[in-house]
């Protein structure tokens, strides 16, 4: 047995013995999803495991917690309000993974490990043992300081004719704790040293996202047509009181409180609101509907009844609420930059828009 494994396996057993796992066949293509990415990696599983892939979402996050209105469920959830015993339920469920899974695909920066409590180890012996044993390791990026180095971000945003430096309309670019070239270009380098692909999906290729192990065509964030469609039939609950001739238009911001501040707003809401108060004042029948900490399951019903979306109008490149409102068959409003620092990142699908 591999020294690392011997160490992790040393660690992590409790009073029942735990032994390493035959691994599957070699034909069996597997992945274990090992946390939230919204609700991509729990429609990514399950139309894996359609096309015979043994696939599994898991969470390591409290059901009820303030995340949960952005996920759609999951197949396994290795949550306990005490620490010791979720210790316990990761680490059963690691050494079954390691024979079980070929690849685990985590998301969230930082999240280096499977075990919360190793995320600040410098070395991830759970990661090293893993990857020993002959398995694989990939990453989604969770936003624009995902291994991008802040100045990065802002000269590339600088480079496009009349658009925002988005770094400017943002409340994080004073807090190093969230967004700094430190702070960003640390979290790239473990990433690198330690993930064998990276998904950036559509993101400009910058620092971490411009190696040749990422991938930025829109692969993994995606959408389930059974869910969203243009077709969608919207309860009684959910259905808007609306005048004949009335336009609705939609705007949602997660999170909102934290990540609005005053004039420095990453979406641009408060231009939006303005442009509504303007287009009322000019006699035109409009109404804005604004969304925000509702379930995100519930708010397609609400998406659905809109005539126009505005989505985000500094940061350049489409999100999750683009998709979610263009699959339901809305016409959508969005800021994006197309530029990219070399000829050869640029992503193929950028130039349909």
């Amino acid at each position: 047995m591999i020294e690392p494994l011997k160490r992790l396996l040393a660690n992590i057993r409790s009073s029942q013995r735990l032994a390493l796992p035959n691994k599957q066949s070699p034909e069996q293509r597997s992945v274990v999803f090992y946390q939230h990415c919204y609700y991509h990696h729990r429609y990514l599983a399950n139309a894996l495991r359609k096309r015979g892939w043994d696939a599994l979402m898991v969470s390591i996050e409290d059901p009820t917690g303030p995340n949960a209105n952005y996920y759609h469920g999951e197949d396994l959830n290795l949550y306990s309000s005490d620490p010791a015993e979720m210790e316990r339920n990761i680490q059963r469920f690691y050494v079954e993974a390691l024979g079980r899974f070929k690849m685990m695909h985590f998301a969230g920066d930082g999240n280096l490990s499977f075990f919360p409590s190793k995320y600040q180890d410098k070395v991830p012996e759970d990661f090293v043992a893993w990857k020993k044993y002959g398995n694989k390791i990939a990453y989604t990026t969770s936003g624009c300081n995902s291994g991008i180095a802040q100045s990065s971000l802002m000269a590339w945003s600088r480079l496009a004719p009349g658009g925002p430096v988005c770094c400017n309309k943002c409340p994080y670019q004073d807090n190093a704790l969230v967004c700094s070239d430190q702070r960003n270009l640390g979290w790239a380098k473990r990433a690198a040293k330690y993930c064998d692909v990276i998904f950036a999906d559509t993101a400009p290729g910058l620092d971490l996202l411009a190696r040749r192990k990422t991938f930025r065509d829109p692969i993994t964030s995606c959408l389930d047509p059974d869910i969203w469609h243009p077709g969608l039939d919207v309860p009684a609950q959910f259905r808007i009181d609306r005048k004949p001739d009335e336009i609705l238009i939609y705007h949602s911001f997660g999170n909102y409180e934290s990540r609005g501040q005053g004039e420095r707003n990453i979406k641009g809401t408060p231009a939006v609101f303005e442009a509504i108060d303007r287009l009322k004042a000019d006699g035109y029948p409009v109404r804005l509907i604004f969304v925000t900490g509702m379930r995100n399951l519930d708010v397609r019903f609400i998406q659905a009844q809109a005539d126009i979306v505005v989505d985000q109008l500094n940061f350049g490149r489409y999100g999750a609420m683009a998709k979610e409102t263009m699959m339901l068959g809305k016409p959508v409003i969005c800021y994006v930059n197309r530029h990219e620092m070399k000829p050869a990142l640029e992503v193929p699908c950028m130039k349909e828009l």
